[in-house]
């Protein structure tokens, strides 16, 4: 039989647990610190990043690619220059982090400038040449081709900037500039420094808290119990065979009255069953299986519960991931995409309907708006659209700023009547703006054009996809929009042709449609 060990020095739980809390103590707060730190700067680098992004868009959109040539030529006084430069300028100041906001054409001699809203370079000149930096010689064959570049980061005499790359394309698909967007990360610096102590000094007053708590805890839960355990063990072994002093054993072992709500008062009592069973007979010991027996179903009818239950709780999930999937996605789209993830999800729609709308004068208005009213201002309307094209039976695509993107006919639809039900929709958009601004100080107006012919659509992205739509069609759809008047519905020839019997249009009118030359295109009345 094995001999019992000295309980003293590093033998002690006690002293074991008080080092092992000690070193925690140390160690903790550190790699805390550590991890906090690294995730407070990644998610600063990305919340920047999004920023950059977001602005570079939002520019890219603003600036005419088809007139940079122009711009070149003419300078500062050509048409259209300075109302560009203006939307740059309140674009850059409307965010405090942006430090530059540039557009550059990239030739193989190097930067030239169309536009930069530095006011320490306010007197630079259109098409003035920057020479390539040599850290940037690498990217420059990507920049000629028109690719889209990974954000750059430095830290030099203009401090410490994170970089985006926009391209602008002109209508026939040509690189004719770049968007540059820097932001500025220098609050990162004295941000990570006050983060980094505020988090060790929070870690620490949290652990020194652990540390006393456990070591009471410890104390009064674990050591003492098991202390007094080993003491009457040592006793109940002494007296072997003597009934009345293991008897007297076992009263002194039900005075411990352990009761910690744990492991260890599981132990005392096993360990006073165990006694008491030793003392008297093999009939306390059958009937002492009886009920772990019993336990044991008792816990095996719990489990089984509990497994059906979050059975049923993990199908009410999958219901509400599918519902919130047709939301954003044509039905068929959203069955596809959930049975078949990993399969590129793209189909011709041969007689797709598009439509276009957008807010007269959204840039001149905005630019006067708080940021908050603009967006309240657009949530109302894009939510008025929503519930419209949720009852009538039309795909939101899209919303792009103030413009918003829907489409019918890309489901099977034996009855073919995309257009009327395209041109119905419209007419309830109007209908909903005149409502909007019944009970809106702010009145706006809007512009519509639809355009129907073949078109793809599929879903692009893994992780953030989106359900998107391209083709002549959609361009079409967007000119109809931007040629298009106020407060009226302007549509294409092919339109007209499918819905000339049940609507009432005006006379043809000629326009000239970037890209596709002079178009016969009609108003409806």
């Amino acid at each position: 039989m094995r001999e019992y060990i000295k309980t003293t020095g590093l033998n002690s739980i006690r002293v074991r647990t008080s080092l092992t809390i000690i070193l925690a103590t140390v160690l903790l707060p550190i790699l805390i610190s550590l991890i906090a730190l690294s995730i407070f700067t990644q998610h600063t680098r990305e919340s920047h990043l999004n920023t950059a992004k977001g602005v570079a868009l939002i520019a890219s959109k603003s600036i005419d690619a088809d007139s940079v040539e122009n711009y070149k030529t003419e300078g500062r006084s050509a048409n259209g220059y300075e109302e560009t430069f203006n939307r740059l300028s309140i674009l850059q100041k409307s965010i405090p982090d942006i430090k530059y906001l540039y557009v550059y054409q990239i030739r193989e001699d190097g930067c030239h400038i169309i536009f930069d809203t530095d006011e320490e370079n306010a007197d630079y000149k259109v098409d003035q040449l920057v020479e390539f930096d040599p850290s940037f010689l690498h990217l420059v064959p990507d920049l000629l081709q028109g690719k889209e570049i990974k954000p750059l980061e430095s830290n030099d005499q203009y401090g410490w900037l994170l970089t985006y790359y926009q391209p602008v394309f002109d209508s026939n698909g040509k690189c004719q500039c770049y968007v540059g967007v820097d932001i500025s990360m220098e609050l990162l610096r004295s941000y990570k420094l006050q983060f980094l102590l505020r988090t060790n000094i929070l870690s620490l007053i949290a652990i020194l808290i652990m540390f006393l708590s456990t070591v009471i805890l410890t104390t009064k839960t674990l050591v003492n119990p098991l202390k007094g355990m080993t003491d009457c063990a040592l006793e109940f072994v002494s007296h072997k065979t003597n009934i009345d002093g293991m008897t007297n054993c076992i009263s002194k072992i039900k005075k411990l009255n352990v009761h910690t709500h744990d492991e260890v008062e599981n132990l005392y009592i096993s360990f006073t069953n165990m006694t008491e069973t030793t003392v008297q007979n093999y009939i306390d010991i059958n009937k002492m299986q009886e009920e772990r027996i019993q336990i044991m179903q008792k816990y095996n009818t719990e489990l089984e519960m509990k497994v059906e239950e979050r059975t049923r709780e993990l199908k009410l999930e999958k219901e509400k991931s599918e519902n919130l999937l047709l939301n954003i996605l044509p039905k068929e789209v959203a069955k596809e995409l959930t049975d078949h993830p990993e399969r590129t999800i793209a189909q011709d729609f041969p007689n797709a309907t598009v439509l276009f709308t957008d807010i007269v004068g959204f840039t001149k208005m905005s630019g006067t708006m708080k940021a908050d009213d603009v967006v309240h201002m657009l949530n109302k309307m894009v939510s008025l659209f929503d519930e419209r094209a949720k009852l009538e039976g039309v795909e939101k695509i899209k919303t792009i700023g103030d413009a918003y993107m829907a489409a019918t006919g890309l489901v099977k639809d034996n009855e073919n009547d995309g257009v009327v039900k395209m041109i119905s929709f419209a007419q309830g958009l109007l209908k909903d703006i005149e409502d909007f601004n019944k009970n809106s100080q702010i009145k706006i107006q809007i512009r519509l054009g639809i355009n129907t012919g073949n078109l793809v659509a599929g879903v692009i992205g893994k992780s953030k996809f989106i359900y998107d739509i391209w083709g002549d069609t959609v361009n079409v759809a967007s000119r109809m929009e931007s040629t298009g008047e106020p407060m009226r519905i302007h549509v294409s020839e092919s339109v007209y042709i499918q819905a000339k019997d049940k609507f009432s249009f005006t006379d043809a009118v000629g326009i000239e449609v970037k890209g596709k030359g002079l178009m016969n295109t009609y108003f409806l009345k």
